[in-house]
């Protein structure tokens, strides 16, 4: 078995490779990149017949080596923040704060964006690895593209991670920076408001003008069923013109909210906070996520002055959403990278519910079946048993693989996996894997079920309890529970008194004096026997019983009650004897028929006497001299 693993593992390593991390981690970097430029060299002047895709894929090589060598000399670049636009000692004008508040979002989005693209990087850099992990013979010659292509992928998220970590300690200084500097900010509040006044004036004429153009767009549409160029242009420049007033009414909006919030105004500067959310939706998607990063800016500025709880008061709709927003951003952030996938908090939660589900539903598939068999009688306790558990580790299995594959992870080197383990299970885990594998032998051939008895050793007989997979539980007739690992079933004898039927012969032996007739002897026992109250098999010709003399010994003539029993008196064959030998005790007595014990003759002779007969003896041996 261990030689199979071990030969397992070994094929599938032949049809497998590995990621090259010289490409991207290392010392010796730049000269391993000049080994592999002759590598492609040599594969583009010895090829023969070199189709197109050959060229091509060796220019790609050659293309994306040389990027590898300039990313090598990769120098961190990053745009501050202007901070000249808030100094330190003097009055900051609205226009620079506003200017700063849109320095700030832009890097926001910068961040969002290197993120996405980081996501992007990592997914692609998945896909590669399996396909070099699982690179077949035919594809063996794209195997260096794809290793280069990954190590290019490998570095560029690198880089972009550095940059992500740059921006964001700049982003965290410049948002200290803005919520300090608002009292140094002069706000002129009447030109604020009347600059909102005139801009929600012009919305009317550009919303007429919509109407106007999608009735044109109607009659052109029934006379010619296209529209013109010139219809088109009026229409792009209509959607052009009211982003223009929604995106001007929403900064001036948030700047004049910024201005009440300055002078303590705080509900005043809440409501207006709050009243750009349906302007908001009119926008286009890039707008809206431009948008959104700046009121979670200022909601930083408003929750420092206004306070969490005013804020939250303020619009109840809208706090719940950016509470939920907030709990599914922490929820979906990569806690960490696990083969080139991010592992997030809610994937680890939909790991855990469906292996909490798919037990529960192995559990109840387990309880169902045990309790069809003891509903109905055709179905036996120990064939339920058996199918159930083969059931629910069948389910848990399945289980736990679709627990992994629901986040992505990749199951198709489970080969892979199994052969790198055989080792351990060759040496540390041989013994668990025995018994589970005659676990799985004994549940489908059932020479051992629930409920049977059986007898292991001398000191070892009782009743199965229960069967697992790796050990099996067996109860002795003196309540003791003795753990059985599945193993010694299959290696030894085990004699099972109930497999076939539960009718067993049992042998009881006892004495007679000599002297004591035979058929006597049998007619007693056999015809107290019938009449006793005694559980045995009677008037069965299949089963007779007998009685037979075994022995003539010095003391007693030895005979056994051959005798078939069945049910409880097989389940304990030691009280069963007992019952039989307090019959046969009783039954001699009542008939006077002698038990025997064992006897010896002792003979002693006197010294006087002896000496007598020895003096007597050698006179009559002795020659008489005259």
């Amino acid at each position: 078995m261990k030689s199979f693993l071990l030969l397992l593992s070994l094929s599938l390593s032949l049809c497998s490779a590995e990621i090259d991390t010289k490409l991207y981690d290392g010392n010796n970097t730049i000269n391993y990149y000049k080994e592999i430029a002759k590598r492609i060299e040599t594969a583009q002047t010895s090829e023969q017949n070199q189709t197109k895709e050959d060229t091509e894929r060796i220019a790609t090589e050659r293309m994306i080596l040389g990027k590898l060598e300039n990313m090598l000399s990769f120098t961190l670049k990053v745009d501050p923040m202007p901070d000249s636009l808030l100094p330190d000692d003097e009055n900051i004008s609205s226009e620079n704060y506003e200017s700063y508040l849109n320095a700030l979002t832009d890097m926001y989005a910068t961040i969002d964006t290197l993120k996405k693209e980081q996501s992007a990087m990592q997914s692609k850099r998945h896909y590669l690895k399996k396909s070099i992990n699982d690179i077949t013979v035919e594809d063996k010659r794209n195997l260096l593209l794809y290793q280069l292509q990954y190590a290019f992928y490998k570095l560029k998220g690198d880089h972009q991670k550095q940059t992500i970590q740059a921006y964001e300690k700049l982003l965290i200084q410049g948002e200290e920076r803005f919520k300090q500097k608002l009292d140094q900010v002069i706000f002129d509040i009447p030109a604020l408001e009347k600059k909102l006044t005139r801009i929600n004036a012009k919305f009317s004429p550009v919303e007429q003008e919509a109407v106007a153009l999608k009735l044109s767009k109607e009659r052109e549409l029934i006379v010619r069923e296209t529209i013109s160029d010139a219809l088109s242009k009026k229409f792009l420049r209509n959607d052009m013109d009211m982003m223009s007033l929604i995106t001007t009414k929403i900064d001036q909006t948030l700047m004049l909210s910024l201005a009440y919030l300055q002078k303590k105004e705080t509900q005043k500067a809440l409501d207006l906070f709050n009243s750009d959310t349906e302007a908001l939706q009119r926008l286009t998607p890039d707008l809206i996520d431009y948008y959104t990063i700046k009121r979670t800016i200022l909601k930083t500025v408003f929750q420092e002055v206004a306070g969490n709880v005013a804020l939250a008061l303020s619009n109840v709709e809208q706090s719940a959403e950016s509470i939920y927003d907030f709990t599914y951003g922490k929820l979906t952030e990569a806690l960490f990278v696990f083969n080139e996938r991010g592992i997030s908090t809610l994937d680890i939660l939909k790991v855990i519910l469906i292996i909490i589900f798919g037990f529960m539903i192995a559990a109840f598939y387990k309880r169902k079946i045990l309790n069809l068999a003891t509903q109905r009688e055709k179905i036996s306790i120990s064939s339920a048993k058996a199918i159930s558990n083969a059931g629910y580790y069948i389910l848990v299995f399945i289980t736990l693989l679709f627990a992994l594959k629901s986040i992505g992870l990749d199951l198709s080197n489970l080969g892979l996996v199994a052969g790198a383990l055989s080792i351990g299970i060759g040496f540390g885990l041989q013994t668990l894997v025995s018994n589970f594998a005659a676990g799985i032998i004994l549940m489908f051939e059932r020479t051992i079920r629930l409920g049977d008895y059986i007898e292991i050793s001398d000191t070892i007989r009782g009743t199965v309890s229960d069967m697992r997979m790796r050990s099996t539980t067996v109860t002795t007739n003196d309540n003791i529970d003795v753990v059985i690992p599945n193993s010694s079933f299959i290696q030894n004898n085990v004699i099972n008194w109930t497999l076939e039927n539960d009718i067993r012969r049992i042998h009881i032996p006892f004495s007679v004096a000599y002297g004591t007739s035979n058929d006597k002897v049998e007619k007693v026992i056999l015809e107290e026997l019938r009449s006793s109250d005694i559980n045995y098999v009677k008037k069965n010709a299949k089963y007779p019983t007998l009685i037979w003399m075994t022995a003539m010994g010095s003391s007693s003539v030895d005979y056994e009650l051959i005798v078939w029993v069945r049910g409880q008196s097989t389940l304990k064959p030691s009280g069963t004897k007992s019952d039989f030998l307090k019959f046969i005790y009783a039954t001699l007595n009542k008939h006077h028929i002698e038990i025997p014990f064992p006897q010896m003759d002792l003979h002693i002779k006197n010294k006087e006497s002896q000496k007598k007969q020895n003096e007597f003896t050698k006179e009559e041996t002795e020659p008489k001299t005259l």
